[in-house]
């Protein structure tokens, strides 16, 4: 059902963000043009006048940017599905990752139970979601901790956990945590989590969070072995 919503809402908003979009994009123009008639700005009060527009224009970026993040969750992209092997595609994300995580002094382990796992997934967008948790995943191990990524299988489903051993979550933290715009990072959008919950629910699957204070964070991602059809 979520994702049907979120197709309505992603038709709808389309057409209100043109209409947004337009006027902000002449106004930041309007604004750079007031700028360059003011010219080097020499005397104090052309001065204050650059630098008002100036915060006025930082704004109308920030405006656009929070429009395109918007309508990048709502907007639901037909998948583009191919038969993956997905411990394969794992390595390459964590080998992408890793030399961020060595910067910041957090190791990373990759734990597989010896078989293949192949599964129909859009490789582009899955990546997208566990490069999405591993950067979690690292920030929750600022004061120390390891991040693992962890493949298993049973007869129907692929399981792949991303496992922190980090500061783990709060209960208000934890019951918000797929809301949304609510983020715990300063500079977050608060739309990772949703948009990769998602991705995950697109491809017939499921993502599921556990987490306790001082010990960790825990994401499963169960996804069905054979392309399923997704009805919600």
């Amino acid at each position: 059902m979520r994702i049907r919503q979120l197709a309505r809402l992603g038709a709808l908003f389309a057409g209100f963000a043109h209409e947004i979009k337009n006027p902000l994009s002449t106004i930041g123009l309007n604004l750079q043009l007031v700028k360059e008639d003011l010219g080097a700005a020499e005397s104090p009060r052309d001065q204050r006048i650059v630098r008002r527009l100036s915060v006025v224009e930082s704004e109308v970026l920030r405006l656009q940017g929070i429009l395109e993040q918007f309508l990048g969750y709502v907007r639901v992209p037909e998948l583009k599905l191919a038969r993956v092997n997905l411990d394969a595609l794992l390595r390459d994300v964590v080998e992408f990752v890793q030399p961020e995580m060595h910067e910041r002094g957090v190791p990373v382990r990759i734990l597989g139970d010896g078989a293949d796992h192949d599964v129909e997934l859009d490789a582009d967008q899955f990546r997208a979601v566990i490069v999405n948790l591993l950067r979690n995943a690292m920030d929750a191990c600022h004061d120390g901790g390891e991040v693992i990524v962890a493949t298993r299988s049973n007869e129907r489903e692929a399981i792949v956990q991303v496992i922190d051993t980090g500061s783990g979550m709060s209960p208000e933290v934890f019951a918000k945590a797929f809301t949304p715009y609510f983020s715990t990072k300063r500079q977050g959008t608060g739309l990772g989590l949703p948009t990769a919950r998602r991705i995950v629910e697109q491809h017939g699957g499921t993502i599921q969070l556990d987490s306790e204070p001082g010990r960790g964070t825990a994401f499963t991602i169960r996804l069905p072995l054979r392309a399923a059809e997704v009805t919600g």
